[in-house]
């Protein structure tokens, strides 16, 4: 199982400046909680009535160590809990509900004259461990810390719904920024409902409904779908703890957008990212899709999160040895991360979960023996009693003691904590009773859903509706991008990358040897909210499959900004043809009018058990001079850093019958190109002897990654440059081990 880098979930920070980049103003200190709705009235009344008894719960110790039971299925649920961190009762990472004074829940300690005060307690985790059914669970049912968790949700959803009706202009006012607070506030309510009067729950989940209500008249933004689909989560939290038909009703309504309409999910597996496809962000649309589906009777969710893993296992190539994968990234709206770098994974937390959905996702799922599952219990209970016993740090650098624990003001973020945003474990909570069982089965039978689609004994050409096109056979495996990628420049409010949001036009993603694996790989660098990786200047070194180069002032045209080119194709169970076309953009990459006139380019793929064969075209009318004009083809070296002891891919040119080592000058007459990699090698045959070169240096990921590429660029001016672009060029070749 691979781990997640640490850079990636520092990638969490960039949501959280999402949002502070939209708060205006000053908030005027609120010195007490909203009374000005009757259910803010009945909610403030109640906590005025609580005592400081009521917050005491009162247990010396920590969790017990119990001997282990045989019932495989509970075992299993609790190995999923010992998966993540979450939920935190505890840590200097989290909140320490458990050994937070009692008198820091009274309502005298929350109105105070610095301003309302949050105590300091993550909600939906209290809730878990204090209905956590394990022998050892010595606070299991215990009422004091039901209403701790039930007075933290109330001063969440109290001031978040006075901020809305009041200042909207400080945060949180659209769907996906928002919706994090209904999980905050009606994800844990069945978990402390029952220590509650009936007026009050019945306050507490008009509250409720009137913050669900926020979403459904909003709508999806569909600028962000890894928050987007936090709603369908927060929706289904609330319909189940208020219980109103109407409102269920409205919530699978809204989910349904997510998970169904194109305009949020695109057939081949894929939800929309700023009008392309993200798959490093994909990993946290995933988390909580898989939530979503695993939580709700939602068929639709299912199937979604079912055709999103399917696609990201046939994004995901094995290197040889079989341990570790890597897959395009070129596509991507935002990041330089491929699938199997995507975000949230939790250390292979979420596609363990995942697999309780979808046995896609399966093959990424290990079943742990059978000494683990009886032991997981007590894992956790340990792990538990782990995070109570560390309080946060003090400016000092000690850990703060009991009694100095503190609240502080509330105040809206999009995330309770930036540490960890996911406070519970959804395959613990809404297990799937005989996944255990099924998991099990499979292993038995040796099935192959336990391997990817490229270590199975198959062989297959699969159509991801017309956006992927991936093909494997014994020698080889390819992947081909012909769907879409982002749009920059966008009039609808939706946030503007200074960088470019993927680069498409149809391209040779990936091609794959089992001794070889990836040796040409597609990439980008990413964009961060306030910069781009991929420099324009540095264009000579992106590695894309593409038709690029520039006129005579420097300004750069590629064919990879060709948004949705379109597609035809002609697939086999043994080969398949696919042929995309359109013009290459006039404008583009945030410079103005590059072109002159409109260049036709067509790319023709050809794939078969032995081969790759590929044609590029494109055709202009003369109305533009340029100064260079290139075919590149990226090839992927090795990583930096998992791999920064193994041979980088060897290029050699053949020219005259020799192997020449191939540099950054050009070489004429090249007849064809040698890849040599791991204990394989990949040939790139022309039809016709071309002048090709390497680009002007290596190209490195310093954002998610640290892939290393180059280019090999074929000169499609065959040294005429500078030139006026007429009539008709043609580049072909074959690529084959």
């Amino acid at each position: 199982m691979r781990i997640i880098p640490i850079v990636a979930i520092l990638m969490i920070a960039s949501n959280v400046d999402a949002g502070a980049r939209k708060l205006t103003g000053t908030p005027a200190v609120r010195t007490t909680l909203p009374d000005e709705h009757a259910y803010q009235k009945s909610l403030r009344k109640y906590l005025g009535t609580l005592t400081e008894q009521d917050f005491a719960h009162g247990i010396k110790g920590g969790l017990k160590t119990v001997p282990p039971g045989d019932d495989f299925e509970y075992n299993y649920r609790a190995h999923l809990l010992t998966l993540m961190p979450q939920p935190l009762v505890g840590t200097k990472r989290g909140a320490p509900a458990v050994n937070a004074p009692a008198s820091l829940f009274l309502l005298a300690s929350i109105e105070k004259p610095e301003g309302v005060m949050i105590p300091p307690v993550f909600p939906e985790p209290l809730a878990t461990f204090t209905n956590w059914q394990y022998a050892g669970n010595v606070y299991h049912a215990n009422r004091a810390l039901k209403l701790r968790a039930f007075v933290t949700s109330t001063i969440h959803m109290m001031m978040m719904d006075d901020q809305l009706d009041h200042h909207p202009e400080r945060g949180g006012a659209r769907a996906d920024w928002f919706s994090n607070q209904l999980i905050i506030a009606a994800q844990p309510y069945l978990g402390f409902k029952d220590a509650l009067p009936i007026d009050v729950q019945k306050a507490y989940e008009t509250g409720l409904q009137r913050m669900g209500q926020r979403v459904l008249d909003w709508g999806p933004v569909g600028e962000e779908p890894n928050l987007d689909m936090i709603a369908a989560v927060g929706l289904w939290h609330v319909s189940k703890a208020i219980n109103d038909a109407k409102f269920t009703k409205d919530a699978e309504v809204y989910a349904r957008r997510l998970f169904t309409d194109p305009r949020h999910f695109h057939p081949a597996g894929f939800w929309i990212d700023n009008r392309g496809i993200d798959m490093g962000y994909q990993g946290t649309t995933n988390f909580f899709a898989v939530w979503a589906a695993l939580a709700s009777d939602w068929p639709f969710a299912k199937e979604a999160v079912a055709k999103s893993y399917r696609l990201r296992a046939h994004l995901c190539l094995p290197e040889p040895g079989g341990k570790w994968f890597v897959g395009p990234s070129h596509f991507n709206s935002r990041t330089s991360s491929d699938a199997w770098g995507d975000q949230w994974e939790w250390g292979g937390a979420r596609d363990q979960i995942a697999s309780l959905v979808t046995d896609e996702a399966i093959y990424l799922a290990a079943l742990p023996t059978k000494d683990d599952l009886k032991n997981a219990p007590a894992k956790r209970a340990v792990a538990f009693n782990g995070q109570i016993a560390e309080n946060p740090l003090t400016g000092k650098g000690g850990f703060l003691k009991n009694e100095d624990i503190r609240s502080q003001p509330w105040k809206w973020r999009l995330w309770q904590s930036f540490n960890f945003p996911p406070t519970v474990n959804a395959g613990y909570e809404y297990y799937p009773i005989g996944s255990y069982a099924r998991h099990a089965k499979l292993q038995q039978e040796n099935s192959p859903w336990l391997k990817s689609p490229f270590q199975r004994d198959e062989s297959f050409v699969r159509d991801f509706a017309k956006a992927f096109i991936v093909a494997k056979f014994p020698k080889q495996a390819a992947i081909v991008h012909s769907g879409p990628v982002g749009i920059p420049g966008q009039e609808d409010g939706t946030f503007r990358f200074t960088g470019p949001l993927g680069f498409g036009g149809g391209q040779l993603s990936a091609y794959w040897t089992p001794e070889t694996g990836s040796v040409i790989l597609g990439r980008r660098a990413g964009n961060t909210w306030s910069k781009t990786f991929d420099n324009l200047e540095e264009w000579r070194t992106w590695p894309i499959h593409a038709v690029s180069g520039c006129n005579l002032d420097g300004k750069v045209f590629t064919s990879a900004r060709i948004l949705q080119p379109d597609v035809v194709s002609d697939l086999k169970n043994d080969q398949g043809t696919v042929q995309v076309n359109g013009h290459i953009p006039i404008e583009q990459l945030g410079q103005g009018k590059v072109l002159q006139g409109r260049i036709a380019y067509q790319r023709t793929f050809q794939i078969d058990a032995g081969k790759v064969r590929i044609e590029t075209r494109i055709k202009a009318n003369g109305q533009d001079k340029v100064a260079e004009c290139y075919e590149t083809i990226p090839i992927y070296l090795h990583d930096a850093q998992r791999q920064a002891k193994s041979t980088p891919t060897a290029i050699a040119f053949r020219v005259d019958d020799k192997w020449l080592p191939a540099t950054s000058e050009y070489r004429d007459k090249v007849t064809a190109v040698k890849l040599t990699r791991f204990q394989g090698e990949v040939r790139i045959v022309f039809d016709q002897p071309q002048r090709v070169k390497l680009s002007p240096a290596d190209w490195t990921d310093t954002f998610l990654s640290r892939a290393r590429c180059r280019n090999l660029m074929i000169d499609l001016l065959e040294g005429a440059g500078p030139a006026v672009l007429k009539g008709e060029k043609v580049v072909a070749y074959r690529i084959s081990s």
